[in-house]
């Protein structure tokens, strides 16, 4: 197969994708993906990264169809295209191959097996100099955090979230997001402990962070939600009231859906402890 049919291909997989034809588009790659079984030489640029995506994109189609173990395996072979990792865009390909196979994962309850690919990419790109990467590698520690959680392995997951958390500056918009996710993380694995006021403690941090962008916005808002709910486990409604009309004070005017969504929950929280 030639470069130029690989990305013509590959080109055309992606627009049967993106006009909502899912099964069409399976069958597509399906068919372009025996076509490359036949290459012996993937050292043209062009087909290499032609593979790549078409591996890429059957894994999120999948997804998209619900086919979350089979997505898992798809983002493994995807994560499996030969690959110069002293290129960044190589780099993050294979990173976010892998994030997507831990994700998928843990979406079927396979944790364990999660947890072992979140540190593989971890292991493999801590260093990672390139911003896309680095954010990657981020993740994948706070869902490996998240992961310890699901599978009752407290003392890990606390330890791992608070060493995200203060690796991470709150004030970087490229980190925000993440350093709060850390500390919810962290305080849920103390709450879990018993230790509501060390948890109570964490939460607090949440206000060093930097709400320019929308996902850190969304993620202080859920911070101080579970900080009110905290506060009402031990009997401070008054309190956890008033950590509520804080975030809501200026609720009108926020427009993005993925933080609306999150104050709305801050709503109901409200009415329900204000009946209570």
């Amino acid at each position: 197969m030639r470069p130029q049919e690989a990305r013509r291909r590959t080109d055309a997989v992606m627009e049967l994708h993106e006009a909502g034809e899912l099964d069409e588009a399976v069958a597509e790659v399906e068919s372009l993906l025996a076509a490359f079984a036949e290459v012996e030489d993937l050292t043209d640029e062009v087909l290499r990264e032609s593979l790549f995506t078409a591996r890429f994109e059957r894994a999120v189609l999948l997804t998209e169809l619900g086919s979350l173990a089979a997505a898992a395996e798809a983002y493994a072979l995807a994560a499996a295209t030969p690959a110069d990792l002293d290129d960044p865009d190589h780099r993050h390909e294979i990173a976010l191959a892998l994030l997507n196979r831990g994700i998928c994962l843990d979406a079927i309850g396979d944790h364990l097996g999660a947890v072992a690919v979140y540190g593989e990419l971890t292991g493999r790109f801590q260093d990672a100099d390139d911003p896309v990467t680095a954010d990657q590698v981020s993740r994948a520690r706070v869902n490996h955090a998240a992961a310890l959680l699901q599978l009752e392995r407290t003392v890990e997951a606390s330890r791992l979230a608070a060493a995200i958390a203060a690796e991470l500056d709150p004030a970087d918009v490229l980190t925000a997001e993440q350093h709060v996710m850390a500390l919810r993380l962290h305080a849920a694995a103390l709450r879990a402990t018993g230790d509501v006021d060390a948890a109570i403690e964490v939460l607090l941090r949440r206000s060093r962070a930097t709400q320019e962008d929308p996902p850190a916005r969304a993620q202080v808002a859920a911070a101080a939600q579970e900080h009110a709910e905290l506060l009402a486990e031990l009997g401070e409604v008054d309190i956890a009231l008033e950590v509520l009309d804080e975030v809501l004070a200026d609720a009108d005017l926020e427009i993005d859906p993925e933080v609306t969504d999150v104050l709305e929950d801050l709503r109901a929280d409200r009415r329900r402890l204000a009946g209570s």
